[in-house]
């Protein structure tokens, strides 16, 4: 079965594409069933690369896409050639045809363009990559002018479920504390969507598109670490046409 892929709604250049996937269709078996698209979980690789070759025949691909092997760092590379190993946590290109890539299972997966369609990009951002400053960075590399900048922040897993303990809300209440929710004597919840855009909004970056899906609660559709440990990941790509 096909992979299931969604398009991105959010209000870019015609020639920007950026679509989703979800855990539906492909090869994939046991506690990565069906469409995982990371080599670095566990999974048998040749299903992974088959889930992958899928994508890539579905969406009409001419180039392979980037796939990060992400590592929950502040790391950026611009890439301007389909790159096997490519470690780090953003990526971004000015190549037309060359898809960036980013995964996630809860994280926050991050697209990014600008207004004249001239070059795009990924973020992977969970609690350390936010705390580490990637969001900011990325922007700056990015762009000079951050109001050109147009962000979609992809479904990831809600704040009443993603519960940090006291060093995390250390780490990030210096944001804002309006991004914790006192859970009970040991446990936050902490809200990744509003973390990023407080760091998008302070960076310059004016249009923000959010899909608010949790991938905690919707197990049917995405996969969540959180609540499976042991698991795949969807993908999200973007590309200048």
């Amino acid at each position: 079965m096909p992979i299931q892929i969604k398009p991105v709604i959010w209000e870019v250049p015609d020639n920007i594409k950026a679509f989703s996937t979800t855990r539906i269709g492909g090869y994939s078996k046991g506690e990565y069933r069906d469409s995982n698209l990371s080599l670095d979980v566990g999974d048998e690789q040749t299903n992974v690369r088959k889930n992958r070759k899928d994508i890539k025949k579905s969406l009409n691909l001419k180039m392979e896409p980037c796939w990060m092997k992400q590592i929950h760092s502040a790391s950026i590379k611009k890439v301007k050639e389909s790159v096997s190993g490519l470690v780090c946590d953003g990526s971004y290109t000015d190549t037309i045809g060359l898809p960036c890539v980013v995964l996630s299972a809860d994280c926050l997966p991050i697209l990014v363009c600008n207004k004249s369609g001239t070059k795009v990009g990924v973020i992977h951002a969970g609690w350390r990559g936010l705390s580490s400053g990637i969001v900011t960075k990325f922007i700056k590399r990015f762009s000079n002018n951050p109001s050109e900048v147009i962000c979609w922040i992809g479904p990831s897993i809600s704040q009443n479920n993603y519960l940090v303990r006291e060093d995390v809300y250390k780490k990030l209440s210096k944001i804002s504390t309006t991004i914790f929710n006192r859970i009970n004597e040991e446990h936050w919840g902490l809200d990744l969507k509003k973390a990023a855009k407080i760091f998008l909004k302070d960076a310059g970056v004016k249009k923000i598109f959010t899909d608010e899906m949790c991938t905690y609660q919707s197990a049917n559709l995405y996969y969540s670490y959180r609540g499976e440990n042991n698991t795949g990941r969807i993908a999200s790509l973007i590309w200048i046409e």
